[in-house]
């Protein structure tokens, strides 16, 4: 068994690789330019593998360069799995898409038969990338993941809990943020990272699945756990920039199925998760 991770140097790829080393998994990168066809048909022929972890990705859904959400995120993963289908017929493709897809109408815990209605060109290059994929039915083993928000040492401070466990550990007094109160399904990296390593070994896995954690927490409970962490209380400021019009009041993932699929895998709780984060150096 030997997997192919794109992304491999990003925020969860790094993590992805730690675990295959753990698990003592034999992996390889595929660092071709997505945007580049050509480039992305000589890493494939040249690549040996039975299985692929797509992470690969524009993925700041607040960047400004909409053209490059879809030369990635869609057309880019297209050449990817054509090139795949080409030299490795029959490769499990794990594609790395976003909960973001299914779009303001969703509310509350959200399952993989929740309709979609992406807003925005970063959830729309992902569904669109989702869209393209039955073409490839008959020749790929394709599983789609859909994360909702995690987080994790590494990850950048223009990220939301990277930004506001900054905060904390440097004792700023005051943080501007937008609506405290929405609750919303908040993960470990560490824990997506598993979870996509022990989707590409499941037996037989859904072809859509979602992934989080099954809890929600709002932000202002996110400073309450990291004010009981540290002692330091910082007075919190509302920017209206930052208050997203209709934002749903509670949005998380239910992850029935990836609990029946992946009975091994267990989700970090947010405690753990923003202690390892204000821990790290």
């Amino acid at each position: 068994m030997r997997i192919a991770v794109t992304g491999l140097d990003g925020f969860t790829g790094r993590y992805v690789e730690a675990i295959l080393k753990d698990m003592g998994i034999d992996y390889v990168a595929i660092s071709a330019d997505l945007a580049d066809g050509q480039a992305v048909e000589r890493a494939v022929a040249e690549t040996d593998f039975d299985r692929l972890i797509h992470l690969a990705a524009i993925a700041f859904a607040g960047g400004n360069d909409w053209r490059a959400f879809y030369e990635i995120n869609q057309l880019g993963t297209v050449a990817l799995l054509e090139a795949v289908a080409r030299h490795r017929k029959g490769a499990r493709c794990i594609l790395a898409s976003s909960a973001q897809v299914y779009g303001p109408g969703a509310e509350g815990f959200v399952d993989e038969s929740h309709s979609c209605n992406p807003v925005g060109h970063y959830a729309i290059s992902k569904y669109a990338m989702e869209l393209m994929t039955p073409l490839f039915a008959s020749e790929l083993d394709i599983v789609i993941a859909r994360p909702f928000n995690y987080t994790g040492v590494g990850q950048q401070s223009r990220y939301l809990v990277p930004k506001i466990v900054d905060h904390f550990r440097r004792g700023a007094p005051e943080i501007e943020l937008g609506n405290l109160f929405v609750r919303r399904d908040f993960g470990d990296v560490r824990s997506i990272a598993e979870f996509y390593c022990m989707l590409a070994l499941a037996d037989a896995p859904p072809s859509c699945i979602n992934v989080g954690t099954g809890a929600l927490h709002s932000i202002q409970d996110i400073v309450e756990i990291l004010t009981s962490m540290t002692g330091h209380r910082p007075q919190l400021r509302t920017n209206p920039a930052f208050v997203r019009a209709n934002d749903v009041p509670t949005l998380g993932a239910d992850i029935g199925l990836a609990k029946r699929v992946l009975p091994d895998w267990a989700p970090r709780s947010i405690e753990d998760t923003l202690g390892w984060m204000l821990r790290a150096e």
